[in-house]
């Protein structure tokens, strides 16, 4: 049974024909919400590509809504500024540049973290900056897509490369500081996939703020994706607030199921 918000897009590969979306987004315990979210019109995606987006404003720095807001207006133009044959990745890219450099120039001084996917008729295509997060869900298994952007993924390559031992890694105080996000003075690096990803009807893709998964274990989070779209958006925030933590941070949901 498809969710009310449905989009019409046959992909290549795939036995997929259509997208259901849900989303969901709370406060927690911050007196204003920084995170936003957004995607492209519905009617639309079956010729143009749909986009969903979740960035979440930085509560260390100032204007993170702005910066959210502006980084999810401008990727959601995504679907019309592909030029040619050009590479999602590469445009992918070069949108987080301009975003990175507009908000820069602006001077506000906010930045915001990032999480998108692009759906069209040869599959599924994503990007993150940060720590706002891509999972699916596939057959009851949750699997994390998107590869966080802070400080630990560095760290890890050097205990591959044995010049860190992972212990020395773990006690590391910075560890958890964000390494690329928008606003930054330094050129954010997105995280991309260069092929595109071909869904399997029943698959479910979570696009979230850190506020979700810093709150539900993965078996909690794959729990509420066993529901359809928006039913599945709404058990997740009612898991976090179920929760009751004392210092919850902003958190925002986006799901899509893939359908027959």
């Amino acid at each position: 049974m498809a969710d009310k918000f449905s989009v019409s897009l046959r992909i290549f590969g795939s036995e997929v024909r259509e997208i259901s979306i849900g989303n969901g987004q709370n406060r927690g315990a911050r007196d204003y919400q920084e995170d936003s979210f957004g995607y492209t019109p519905l009617n639309k995606a079956e010729t143009e590509g749909f986009v969903a987006v979740v960035a979440d404003g930085m509560g260390g720095l100032s204007a993170g809504d702005k910066v959210s807001a502006y980084a999810v207006s401008s990727i959601l133009k995504m679907r019309t500024t592909i030029e040619g044959n050009m590479p999602v990745h590469i445009k992918f890219r070069q949108m987080i540049s301009a975003i990175n450099r507009e908000v820069v120039l602006g001077g506000s001084g906010g930045g915001c973290t990032f999480a998108a996917v692009f759906c069209r008729s040869d599959g599924i295509y994503w990007c993150s900056v940060g720590d706002s997060r891509i999972y699916i869900m596939r057959r009851g298994l949750l699997f994390q897509l998107s590869e966080d952007g802070d400080y630990q993924n560095q760290l890890l390559d050097e205990v591959i490369a044995e010049t860190l031992g992972f212990e020395e890694m773990l006690e590391n105080e910075k560890k958890d500081s964000l390494v690329h996000y928008i606003g930054s003075k330094y050129e954010p690096k997105p995280d991309v996939n260069i092929l595109p990803l071909i869904p399997h009807a029943g698959d479910r893709l979570l696009i979230c703020s850190d506020g979700v998964y810093n709150a539900l274990s993965d078996e909690e989070m794959a729990r509420a994706l066993s529901y359809h779209a928006q039913d599945a958006a709404n058990a997740l925030m009612s898991a976090i607030i179920g929760k009751n933590y004392e210092n919850q941070d902003n958190n925002t949901a986006v799901v899509l199921e893939f359908n027959y």
